[in-house]
């Protein structure tokens, strides 16, 4: 009996028993498992993915080889090294185990990357198959059609040769996402998290930092994700490069010095730090600015003739900056996350509740507004995070506030005011949390396929590196705030390993950017189409993304608790479905894209 198969990427298997975890999947056990072998479907300038499943205790681990051959159909050949494999982590999530961080598979039996080290230092009890995960990228120049190959298992006990069948579409994903995956995280968040960064006072002098920041930037990137930095805390204090030193105070303050902040933040910017990916040199798309209640003004002189000058010339400053540098690209966010739970400043910038805290929007758009309504260079924005208050804001502030990040529940009580903020040209983003590793991969694939149906820009998941000391065994919140993990101390890489939820992101993406350049090029109806596919994919009515409001709407939000916000109506496209209705979906949408 063979001792590998291969299994596709919306599910996963049980160490110890080979059982499928995702109990709404269609098959479950080994036997079905290996019963269904895998045809590879995929558009061009994209990553298909699948699971090479290996029986343990047929000869040493240390034997085991994976070799995978060019793909060859009769119009072209995808080269082998487009293959990428990485052995799957087991964490005990709930009471059972559960893979997700992947590490970067390398041979040979002296690797701290080979699969019996990493196997060796899971040590899982009891554990008879390891996992690996398989990404083959189809390149945009490959001719549409069908190929060929075959991947090879090497074990104590012999050789599997596995074939590879893929059709190459004619469909193409564009470099550019028409939709923001946002991957937020807070300010030097990394450096708290990552011991090479936290063991090291001089890393933003000796260049650390920002090596370690970069290969997350771009792991985002690759994945089809924005890696979203807020740079300041809640007390408004900001970490060295976050922004550049001034001087000066009143009508004589001044940046001191462009070249440290141009450093950190200049090849996101200009996208040089993207440039040997697969995506390419894009610069990111948004970003956010260091202006905040505290900065660059002493909050103490809130109110004052000084606090404004100081506001007002800095930021007249960065937009001239960064207009002079060209970084024309980006969104630049104006956005105040205070919190006066936190008992720093008296007011909430951040998810309004209260109507006394309304006036900070007028008094920092007042101060800013000199350049948010510049029409040429840098493009900056004020940003604001609606919940309590979104019902009471959207048609009071669309004009002011022209980017808006709603909490999901909330947003799908209120479709009008969606049209509301497109009439007034805004950006429009959903925001939530990640899905933690207990979920059905379905969980992760639904915010990008939510995100098209309603029809907003974006989606923001509020952390993801929050990891938690204990992340081999358990993350923290069971991976609800984390979709990378450090691989510094365990595998020796200065930087993010993948988690399987930000391949199935990336794959999600990939389908999400190919639906929204489609509806782009149609004169109408085209997003109800795509919203039948998924529909009918996913087995709910059309509109169900789309709540009913709740019945305490006629009440003030400071009046809201929070048990009537756990019973009140929520939208939501999951509802149990196994999780090959992804790819059932998919094959549908192919289909219609020709």
């Amino acid at each position: 009996m063979s001792n590998s198969y291969l299994i596709h990427d919306m599910i996963r298997i049980c160490p110890q028993t080979g059982e499928v975890l995702e109990k709404e999947a269609r098959v479950g056990s080994p036997g079905e498992l290996r019963k269904n072998p895998q045809a590879l479907l995929s558009p061009r300038n994209a990553y298909v993915s699948f699971q090479i499943i290996l029986r343990l205790g047929g000869g040493s681990i240390e034997d085991i080889r994976i070799q995978a051959e060019s793909v060859k159909g009769e119009r072209g050949e995808i080269p082998a090294a487009e293959f990428t494999f990485y052995t799957q982590w087991f964490h005990r999530i709930q009471g059972r185990y559960c893979p997700d961080a992947l590490v970067p598979l390398e041979e040979g039996q002296s690797s701290r990357l080979s699969l019996a080290s990493v196997t060796g230092m899971n040590a899982i009890e009891g554990q008879s198959y390891a996992a690996v995960w398989a990404d083959l990228f189809v390149p945009r120049d490959v001719k549409p059609g069908d190929y060929h190959g075959t991947l090879r298992v090497t074990t104590g006990a012999g050789t599997d040769s596995h074939p590879i069948r893929l059709r190459a579409l004619e469909t193409i994903v564009p470099n550019e996402s028409f939709m923001i995956a946002d991957l937020n995280s807070y300010a030097d968040n990394l450096s708290r998290r990552i011991g090479c960064l936290r063991n090291n006072d001089n890393r933003y002098e000796d260049g650390t930092f920002f090596n370690v920041e970069k290969q997350f930037f771009r792991m985002a990137h690759e994945h089809r994700c924005l890696f979203h930095y807020l740079p300041y805390a809640h007390s408004g204090d900001i970490p060295p490069t976050f922004a550049p030193e001034l001087e000066g105070k009143g009508k004589a303050m001044r940046v001191k010095d462009w070249s440290r902040f141009d450093e950190h933040f200049g090849p996101y910017l200009d996208g040089s730090a993207f440039a040997d990916t697969k995506r390419g040199a894009i610069p990111i798309p948004f970003m956010y600015l260091p202006f905040n209640f505290h900065w660059p003004a002493d909050y103490v002189k809130f109110g004052t003739k000084g606090y404004r000058t100081e506001f007002a010339a800095i930021m007249e400053e960065f937009h001239r900056h960064f207009s002079e540098m060209g970084w024309l690209r980006t969104k630049f966010e104006l956005f105040l996350n205070h919190k006066k739970r936190y008992k720093l400043f008296p007011y909430d910038g951040d998810e309004t509740r209260f109507v006394w805290d309304e006036k900070i929007n007028d008094i920092f758009y007042d101060l800013a507004k000199e350049v948010l309504e510049k029409e040429g260079g840098a493009k900056f924005i004020f940003r604001t995070d609606a919940s309590w208050s979104y019902g009471l804001h959207f048609e009071k502030y669309a004009t002011m506030i022209k980017m808006w990040v709603v909490n999901q529940q909330i947003f799908s009580w209120f479709p009008e005011g969606l049209q509301s903020l497109r009439k007034a040209g805004d950006v429009v983003w959903t925001y939530g949390g990640t899905q933690s590793i207990g979920q059905s991969l379905m969980a992760t694939v639904i915010s990008p396929l939510t995100a098209v149906v309603q029809g907003v820009d974006g989606f923001c998941f509020w952390e993801n590196t929050l990891w938690g000391d204990k992340w081999p065994i358990t993350p923290d919140s069971d991976g609800r705030a984390a979709l990378f993990y450090p691989g510094d101390e365990l595998f020796g890489i200065r930087g993010p390993i993948p988690s399987i939820r930000l391949k199935t992101m990336r794959g999600a993406m990939q389908v999400a950017d190919c639906m929204e350049q489609w509806i782009r090029r149609q004169p109408e109806g085209g997003r109800e189409r795509i919203a039948g596919i998924i529909a009918r994919a996913l087995d709910i009515k059309p509109g169900s993304w789309w709540s009913d409001k709740p019945h305490f709407l006629d009440r003030p939000p400071y009046l809201w608790l929070d048990g009537m916000l756990s019973e009140a109506p929520s939208a939501s496209l999951q509802r149990g479905q196994p999780p090959e209705a992804f790819h059932d979906m998919k094959q549908a949408l192919w289909g219609m894209l020709g």
